[in-house]
């Protein structure tokens, strides 16, 4: 398997229901790397956070999802300067697919603010086309790459969202932004510690609890009715553990 990507969020559509697991394609998380979740988590070197959201004119994040992502970051990193978002548009460039390296090339050139001083950064960018690994029945909503970076594919997400026997756009891209985050913060047993042992190992870095935002749906069509309930997955106590010991909230 390639090593593209740390982990995506996967959709697989069928004529009654949404399927959401991830797809991991590389397990590691360098040590060399500049920026660890720790730097997230914790206020020891940096105190606050700017999330940058580049996004293809006409596939925006909903204001609801970005308020949500705010108030999710908000109540487990610790930021006491505070966590800012801002948003700006790209001009399309036509694709109906990206690559990581094309999502990499975009970030290289639109990424405007970086880490500095005690200003942590991360950069997340929405598509209006899908993932290049996108197959006729299973569709990646979202990636987490590097230490600081995601792709979420905003086009994908409009189309598996607020039809018949579909979730809303808020919901479901609420649901994406914090799982992909949640990659990020080091979830499950990534770069973040474990309190005690919830990993399934069989579907790489995710939650043991079918119920936490960090669990690997597949195979089983539960999450829609939660989905379209319009509750959005949470952390569970395990995974909520394991950020305050790697210095979160």
């Amino acid at each position: 398997m390639k090593t593209i990507a740390r982990i995506a969020v996967i959709v697989v559509l069928t004529l009654t229901t949404i399927i959401t697991g991830c797809k991991k394609d590389d397990d590691s998380f360098s040590s060399s790397q500049l920026i660890t979740p720790q730097n997230f988590l914790a206020a020891d070197k940096y105190t606050s956070l700017i999330v940058e959201i580049k996004y293809i004119e006409g596939y925006n994040p909903t204001q609801e999802s970005l308020n949500n992502l705010k108030q999710f970051l908000s109540d487990r990193l610790n930021k006491p300067n505070g966590i800012t978002l801002i948003t700006g548009s790209l001009p399309s460039k036509g694709r109906t697919s990206y690559s990581l390296t094309d999502i990499k090339a975009i970030e290289k050139t639109s990424r405007q603010y970086q880490t500095n001083n005690k200003t942590l950064t991360a950069y997340i960018f929405f598509a209006d086309g899908g993932y290049i690994e996108d197959t006729e029945d299973t569709k990646v909503l979202g990636i987490a790459y590097g230490s600081t970076s995601a792709a979420i594919f905003e086009k994908t997400i409009k189309n598996s969202s607020g039809g018949l026997a579909q979730p809303s756009e808020d919901v479901l891209e609420t649901t994406v932004l914090h799982h992909e985050f949640s990659h990020l913060l080091g979830l499950v047993n990534y770069a973040s510690r474990m309190v005690s042992n919830h990993q399934d190992i069989a579907h790489g870095h995710h939650c043991t609890n079918e119920n936490c935002l960090m669990h690997y749906k597949t195979e089983t069509s539960d999450i829609i009715g939660n989905l379209i309930g319009g509750n959005i997955p949470e952390l569970d106590n395990n995974c909520i553990n394991d950020l305050r010991l790697n210095g979160g909230k």
